[in-house]
Parts: C-alpha cells; sequence; structure tokens
C-alpha cells in the first residue's frame, strides 16, 4: 500500500513472537480508535470500524496494509529474528503519532519479554483515560475552532517553480523502492551543528541538496528540499494521532550555493525558524481545511477528483526531496534493550525521501 509509514527496531535479543503478541492486544485495547479499514467508494475514500484483530507475523518482510494479510487493517506488525516492525498508513499516523504507538508497544514487549517492570514516564497504558483529541479528526475540529485574532502573522513561504523532479534524475520509476541506511554519530553532529547554530535537519537536507546538484549540475530546474513541521502545539492538539504536519521548504538555489555550508546551515536554520511561527502554521492550516471543506461541496465526483487531483499534483511539484526528522526517540528504560531504530516512508510519489531518527543511544538512523 502506498503512503506507508514504517518504524523497525533492533532489539539487543531474539524477539519473543508470544510476548509480542500479546504486547499488541495490550496496544489494541489503548489504541482501539486506530482499527480501521479504508474503503472507496467510487472515486471517494473514507474509514470504517474494523473489529478484526491486529496482525503479529514473523516475517522478514513488511506485509501490505488494507489487505487480507493484515486483517484488513492499516497497522500491522511483524518481526524476524531480533527485528520488530511496525507500520502504519501515512495518512492515520504520522512519525509524531506513530512513535507515541510504538512507544507504548515496546514498553508493553519488554515488561513481557523481560519480566520487568519498567518506568512508565511518558508511556500510553491500556487502563489510561482516552483524552477526546485523541481519536478526533484533528483537521475537521480544527476547522470548526472559532478563527483567532493573530495579528503580526509573517506571509507564507512563496512556492518555487521549475522544481527537479525524481523522474527527471533518472532514479526510480514508480513501483520501484531503492533504500539504503546510514548511521551517523549524534554527538558530532549535533556539536558540528551548534557551531554555525544550524540544526540536524537543515543540515542534512543541505547535504541532500547538495549531492543532487553534484549528479544534475545542468538540470537547469531548482532544488527545494521539504522538511516537515509539527502542527500539532499551533493547533492546540498535544497527543492527536492524526497526521497533522506541514512543509518547510529549504530552496538550493544559486544564491544559497554559493555560500560555505556553514553560512547556508544558519540561513536555513533561520529560514525553517521564521516559518515555524504558531500564527502563521494556524493560518496555513485555516486555509488547507477551507481547501478541503471546498473539495467536499464539490456534487460531481469527476469534478471532486479533477481538483483533488490538482491539489495533489501542486504538493508533489513543490519539492525534489524530502527529509522527515521528528527528533530524539527516546524509549527510557527500554532503551537498554533496544540497538537502533530505522525510519522509512514507502512511495508516496513525492519523490525521494530521507528518514531520519535520533536515538537516544547515539546515533542518528537515515533511510
Amino acid at each position: 500500500m502506498s503512503f506507508t509509514l514504517r518504524l523497525m527496531y533492533e532489539m539487543k535479543d531474539k524477539v519473543d513472537g508470544d510476548c509480542l503478541r500479546e504486547a499488541v492486544r495490550m496496544l489494541e485495547k489503548r489504541f482501539y480508535y486506530l482499527k480501521l479499514t479504508l474503503k472507496k467508494d467510487w472515486h471517494e475514500f473514507y474509514y470504517v470500524e474494523n473489529s478484526l484483530p491486529w496482525v503479529v507475523t514473523e516475517s522478514e518482510k513488511c506485509i501490505p496494509l488494507n489487505g487480507k494479510e493484515s486483517n484488513y487493517h492499516l497497522l500491522a506488525f511483524t518481526y524476524f529474528g531480533n527485528k520488530i516492525s511496525v507500520s502504519a498508513f501515512h495518512a492515520q499516523l504520522d512519525g509524531i503519532g506513530m512513535y507515541r504507538v510504538a512507544k507504548a508497544l515496546l514498553y508493553y514487549y519488554c515488561c513481557l519479554k523481560y519480566n520487568k517492570k519498567l518506568d512508565v514516564s511518558d508511556v500510553a497504558l491500556p487502563d489510561d483515560e482516552i483524552l477526546p483529541e485523541e481519536s478526533i479528526d484533528a483537521y475537521r475540529w480544527f476547522f470548526e475552532q472559532p478563527a483567532e485574532n493573530d495579528v503580526d502573522v509573517p506571509p507564507s513561504q512563496k512556492q518555487v517553480k521549475n522544481v527537479l523532479k525524481l523522474q527527471q534524475m533518472g532514479l526510480a520509476g514508480k513501483g520501484e523502492r531503492i533504500s539504503m541506511q546510514i548511521s551517523l554519530p549524534q554527538a558530532d553532529l549535533m556539536k558540528y551543528c551548534s557551531s554555525f547554530d544550524g540544526s540536524p535537519a537543515t543540515a542534512i537536507a543541505l547535504m541532500v541538496a547538495d549531492a543532487i546538484y553534484n549528479l544534475h549540475p545542468d538540470s537547469g530546474k531548482e532544488i527545494v528540499v521539504g522538511i516537515p513541521v509539527n502542527l500539532r502545539p499551533a493547533m492546540g492538539l498535544k497527543v492527536s494521532h492524526s497526521s497533522t504536519f506541514s512543509k518547510i521548504y529549504i530552496h538550493y538555489s544559486e544564491k544559497l550555493r554559493k555560500k560555505d555550508f556553514e553560512t547556508q546551515g544558519t540561513i536555513c536554520r533561520g529560514t525553517v525558524i521564521r516559518y515555524s511561527d504558531k500564527a502563521l502554521l494556524r493560518k496555513q492550516t485555516k486555509q488547507y481545511c477551507k481547501k478541503l471543506a471546498m473539495l467536499n461541496m464539490i456534487p460531481l465526483r469527476s469534478l471532486k477528483q479533477y481538483a483533488a487531483r490538482f491539489v495533489a499534483n501542486q504538493m508533489k511539484n513543490a519539492e525534489t526531496a524530502d527529509v522527515t526528522y521528528v527528533g530524539k526517540c527516546d524509549f527510557g528504560e527500554m532503551n537498554q534493550y533496544i540497538t537502533s531504530i530505522q525510519p522509512s516512508v514507502d512511495g508516496y510519489g513525492l519523490g525521494l525521501i530521507l528518514s531520519v531518527a535520533a536515538f537516544a543511544a547515539g546515533s542518528y538512523s537515515l533511510v
């Protein structure tokens, strides 16, 4: 299934399948609102509740979502050797939402496997009260809130035209996936980024942009790298499971390219700070919600499909590559049982994707 977000955890010990299955049963109780199937009616998609159990499969490969292998769920679990993989439909869960689910799963699993009571700080437990904001449609809820009188809202970022795309770079076509993993020492990268007031996300985005330019210096097109930004603080939804993020774009222009890397990093960090302004993000999110509402008001399905495709193409044409980074993944006492984390996003047509996870044990994983 396209648009699939995956987190693979390499454990220090061989995975106990029975403990993992029991942990998933506990997870079902806590996150019951994620038990959904995606249905299609003509050209429209919608969710329906799914009472079947989540599937835990012993397999080296991740199983497809929304099909027979996953009991038609949008969340599935596999294990092989010492690895545990969690797969989710990215339109349902983003990296932050996925991390919350995975942290709970690993907590249940480690408690069962090692017969220990571990620290429960920031872990969603089966008997916890389910907050209303967890299971709501975040965008619909936000759209229904009264408009705020935000003052001094900075202007929105202008979209760059003539952007270099994946197919023009001679890389994988539709249906193909090329994946590789790189590990970077966390302390060293943080120290280097701090020296020029940069950040890991912007530094990695610039490395990606420079690599693409060196491969295609004569393309005549613009290189743009998107960096997702978490919308929850701006929307006032702390623990929403919804895929709630916007994008900030790093335009690797000729003017920026001529500067040294440290100066580039400082400038791009400033760009991210500027366009992460909460008032601006609220304004942009309201505009996005209005577009969704307008799409739903179109009476003819053919026209609605055409309009939706137009909006989707605008998003696809906005960037050359994507660097997704949700911050440090700290699993507390579970860290002692985890060796590494590998995030990845399967082809949803937006181009080259670099998924970054900062593991508390001390390394960045780039996939």
